[in-house]
């Protein structure tokens, strides 16, 4: 075969596991597969890493802040800890035969989803006025189907002249939204009226003394900028975040 998509990983689990379980599996088997595929002739490796290695608790000062694939990587847990080891190790095995591409989604949704995004979705179905009409903040996601389409775009992507032998890639929806948009765009796809509570400044900055991890989660910001990869790729989404929304809500399965 030419090329190999690797997405298999042990990710955040609900009964905690040792890091070195997250380690021995993140790395350590992802390089050993990397190095037989290389052995056996792969010609393009592309790694499905994640936006965790960036660190994932985001920032509540700086809203205009937009991650790219040369930003520090600060991850928090054992998970974006061995994703970025992960990644270090697969960048070493890149040559004129044996082109690595690294991709690292922020939060993907689709059919199926669970955590965030479907406790966001329950929220909505059950309430409808929520305290969350906040606008300042901006977070990366991506819908399955973009997430697809720019796979597809890598690996038929060419390597463009001068650009060596690997690169790292930020995938994401057309544009960061805030919590306000996403939960307006839920609840349109559900079919529900929301009213949102204006949020100010204020009580996020008294939040965040009370509780910071869930005012980072809820009105923090975490953007990437994929300008440049959607240039190298000569991508542009297919789907809208609306979009998106509507087809993983489509016949309100959740």
């Amino acid at each position: 075969m030419d090329a190999i998509v690797h997405s298999a990983a042990l990710v955040h689990q609900m009964i905690p596991r040792k890091e070195e379980d997250y380690f021995s599996i993140n790395r350590d088997l992802t390089l050993s597969f990397a190095k037989a595929a290389k052995e056996k002739g792969v010609k393009h490796f592309l790694f499905l890493s994640t936006a965790h290695v960036f660190g994932d608790s985001g920032t509540l000062g700086d809203h205009k802040m937009r991650l790219s694939s040369s930003s520090p990587c600060q991850p928090k847990d054992a998970y974006g800890r061995s994703k970025l080891a992960a990644e270090e190790e697969l960048l070493k095995l890149a040559d004129p035969s044996f082109r690595v591409s690294i991709l690292r989604p922020p939060m993907v949704y689709g059919e199926g989803a669970k955590g965030n995004i479907l406790s966001l979705v329950k929220l909505v179905k059950r309430c409808p006025v929520l305290p969350l009409g906040y606008s300042k903040n901006k977070r990366s996601m991506i819908y399955i189907g973009n997430l697809t389409a720019f796979i597809k775009s890598t690996l038929l992507s060419d390597r463009a002249e001068g650009e060596g032998n690997s690169e790292i890639l930020l995938p994401q929806d057309p544009q960061p939204i805030s919590i306000s948009q996403l939960v307006t765009l839920i609840a349109q796809a559900l079919g529900k009226k929301v009213y949102l509570v204006p949020v100010p400044s204020i009580v996020v900055k008294i939040l965040s003394q009370l509780n910071k991890k869930l005012a980072l989660r809820l009105f923090g910001t975490l953007a990437m900028d994929s300008e440049e990869s959607n240039r190298r790729l000569k991508f542009t989404p297919p789907f809208t975040t609306s979009q998106g929304l509507q087809q993983m809500l489509s016949g309100d399965n959740q």
